[in-house]
């Protein structure tokens, strides 16, 4: 039998979630040996890059607002600030939320809920009334939702009655139906459902709670980006698991899970050898995790039955456009601009056709390619040394995508590119004549790289009903738990926040195993267990865990 390295904690996938988590449990117990294993060449998950040096530049996979940057209560910051990483990697704030770009017209959206809002009353002037009403949501019951952590600890007060009516009244219609309700021109609803492609779906799709949690975190707890790359964040975190003596094992395929009997510990099977540890967190897929990873064993059928209702978010189709001159001088003075083609009422009109044919390829590309928003954000105007290059998301759907290989995977995406850059240029004209280079990848590209379920890069749909996003309490096998987006929600945010209640549920539970197993002093002999204190530390997280996707 080979031999089996021993490991306090494996991350399966170094995604970012991942480094977050191993990074603030060396924060607080700095002895810890962690093991993080990827089979990618650079840690990070999408917070990483691929080069083209042939065109003097790197393509980032997620350089895209980070929400709760702001110094005076944003979350990321707040733990970004804890793990001292601004000695490493610097935020950059900018003054423009976005500009929308309609139809023959451009509005530019300040960086404050004050200026978007007095920008949008300007515009829309009929609407000003519920467009007051709407940002009063988003500070009282957005605010609730964003700190369902400290509510839980204690450090935020709220008020309980406005938040039942919330979760009763809320939680329970999606944003186009909640916009529905309270405006009535289709480009402003347009507009203010802009912010759900953040977190990887549409207003059709996301509960208006969930989406004034997004929005509050986004505009009201700033939004920044990482200076240089994502990669750097990355980088600065996964440093950390190696100065304490830890792996970051990258090249390394995962092939199987075995998990441990009565306390042994769980080992993990690669390429590269085995490991085992009494403490494994996967960043993955789950429904990869339980297909691929784990043997079909009974005890496992009620997990796998409550992913069965677990949906997946939207899959992104992104392209890559490389310029011969600075964006801003080709119209992109916002570092990101939304490309809206249509009337909301027109957009939900056109997916629900979409849906209506089976995903029909014609149906999907009118709804998707053509209709639906495309973000861009200016990647030169973030980082000047990655090149000149803008990337442009959009949210699509696997189903209409023939397979790689097929005949047709090549012509659709060219003509998937030809669409998306003639959305572009219509909304800048300046750039006609000035693309270098674009190059596409499409939801079979995200599948294949991540085995994200329908190529998801932003996890599990936020819906009106989330009791799907439960389905890893309870599971069989202590010691083995779930990271990523898929648990812990979309976003750079989302990835530190979840870490966090991670990482002090693993080392709380490791306190008290440290105190049980010390010699107990005559003068304790009868004071209370520590252990009791841990259970109720452990349940508190549970229950943070499940308000997250209320």
């Amino acid at each position: 039998m080979r031999h089996v390295e021993d490991w306090d904690l494996i991350c399966v996938g170094a995604g970012l979630t991942s480094l977050a988590f191993a990074a603030q449990v060396l924060h607080l117990r700095p002895a810890t040996r962690i093991l993080a294993i990827d089979r990618h060449t650079a840690a990070g998950g999408y917070a990483t890059l691929f080069t083209r040096p042939k065109l003097d530049a790197y393509f980032d996979c997620s350089l895209h607002k980070i929400s709760g940057t702001r110094i005076d209560g944003g979350n990321f910051f707040r733990l970004f600030r804890e793990l001292q990483l601004e000695n490493e990697v610097e935020l950059v704030q900018h003054p423009d939320s976005f500009e929308a770009c309609l139809p023959g017209e451009q509005i530019v959206l300040g960086n404050s809920p004050a200026e978007v809002e007095r920008v949008l009353c300007q515009r829309f002037p009929e609407e000003a009334e519920a467009i007051a009403g709407f940002f009063r949501e988003v500070d009282e019951h957005g605010r609730d939702s964003y700190y369902q952590h400290q509510i839980m600890d204690g450090s935020y007060g709220v008020d309980f009655r406005r938040l039942r009516y919330a979760h009763r009244q809320l939680k329970g219609i999606t944003v186009a139906e909640a916009l529905d309700q309270r405006f009535r021109d289709g480009y402003l609803k347009e507009i203010l459902a802009a912010p759900t492609v953040y977190v990887g779906g549409f207003s059709e799709d996301m509960s208006y709670l969930y989406f004034l949690h997004v929005v509050f975190a986004t505009l009201y707890k700033g939004n920044g980006y990482v200076t240089g790359s994502a990669q750097r964040l990355s980088d600065a975190l996964a440093a950390r698991i190696v100065a304490a003596g830890g792996q970051v094992q990258l090249g390394t395929a995962v092939r199987r899970i075995v998990p441990g009997n009565d306390g042994a510990p769980h080992v993990v099977e690669t390429n590269r050898g085995r490991f085992q540890s009494r403490g494994v967190y996967l960043n993955a897929a789950p429904h990869h995790v339980l297909d691929e990873l784990f043997d079909d064993t009974p005890e496992l059928q009620p997990t796998r039955q409550r992913l069965e209702s677990l949906r997946p978010n939207h899959a992104t189709t992104t392209l890559y456009v490389v310029t011969d001159r600075d964006p801003a001088e080709l119209g992109f003075g916002c570092i990101e601009v939304m490309l809206l083609g249509a009337t909301q009422d027109h957009c939900v009109a056109a997916r629900a056709a979409a849906l209506a044919s089976g995903h029909a390829a014609d149906a999907c590309e009118h709804a998707y390619w053509h209709t639906s928003p495309i973000e861009v954000t200016n990647y030169h105007g973030v980082n000047p040394d990655g090149g000149r290059v803008l990337c442009l998301n959009m949210l699509d759907r696997i189903d209409h995508w023939p397979l790689r290989r097929d005949k047709a995977y090549k012509v659709k995406k060219a003509r998937a590119t030809e669409v998306m850059l003639a959305r572009l240029v219509a909304a800048k004209p300046a750039l006609q004549g000035h693309v270098v280079s674009a190059e596409l990848a499409t939801p079979r590209t995200y599948l294949r790289y991540t085995n994200n379920t329908a190529g998801s890069g932003y996890g599990a749909l936020v819906g009106t009903s989330a009791s799907a996003h439960s389905f890893h309490h309870f599971f069989p096998h202590p010691g083995i738990h779930f990271l990523s987006a898929w648990v812990a929600g979309s976003g750079y945010e989302a990835a530190f926040v979840f870490a966090e209640v991670k990482a002090r549920e693993w080392c709380e539970q490791r306190a008290a195993e440290d105190a049980i197993a010390a010699p107990v002093p005559t003068w304790a002999a009868g004071a209370a267990p520590v252990s009791s204190q841990c259970t109720a530390d452990v349940s508190a997280g549970y229950i943070t865990e499940v308000l997250t996707w209320d």
